[in-house]
């Protein structure tokens, strides 16, 4: 079994408007003197941070598939635009970093990687997101370092920019087996932290 290694940095993604870009841009660089806005909790659940794909056998590394590692996620928050009764919104952007693992059962050149973004308030689920993108491993390559798309995500700002009242949850979208195989697998570990 891998080495279960992580680097969990937290930043929110907030559900309503959700869409793709390619690059990062500065917080609120049309106003240099507005503070940019507090970036929710984000928690990682320990099950939904690796991602197992065998062949439909035994799991067992020879029919190993694929495993992808969820190692960083990165992102800031920054004042969006209005919302649709006039509402401050706060924009957040977010993208995971992972580790990708071609195993001796894989017959494409290719890795699905199916994760979620939910979006919790007061314990509650707000909204649920799931997104796949497909990375293309280099030939002769078992490993590889990977990064999803940016995703942005607009929600409803606090009257404080200071504080904020949701929690983000993200992992990977798994099957009931899948999910069964890391809870009697891998060792429960907490993610949990905030972004600038």
């Amino acid at each position: 079994m891998p080495a279960f290694r992580r680097l969990a940095t937290s930043l929110f993604v907030p559900a309503f408007a959700v869409v793709a870009i390619s690059t990062l841009a500065g917080c609120d660089e049309s106003n240099p003197g507005f503070f940019a806005p507090t970036c929710p909790v984000t928690d990682i659940p320990s099950a939904a941070a690796d991602r197992f794909v065998y062949d439909g056998k035994d799991p067992d590394i020879g029919n190993l598939v694929s495993h992808a590692q969820l190692t960083a996620i990165s992102g800031d928050c920054e004042r969006g635009p209005k919302g649709p009764k006039d509402q401050q919104m706060i924009r957040t952007r977010v993208s995971l970093a992972m580790n990708l693992t071609r195993g001796p059962a894989s017959k494409t050149g290719t890795i699905d990687v199916p994760y979620f973004i939910v979006i919790m308030r007061d314990g509650k689920i707000v909204d649920k997101k799931v997104f796949t993108d497909t990375f293309k491993l280099e030939p002769n390559v078992s490993n590889q370092s990977v990064r999803t798309d940016l995703r942005l995500v607009d929600l409803p700002a606090s009257k404080n920019i200071q504080e904020n009242p949701y929690t983000l949850e993200i992992g990977y979208q798994l099957t009931k087996d899948e999910l069964t195989y890391n809870q009697q697998h891998l060792p429960v570990v907490k993610f949990r932290g905030r972004t600038q």
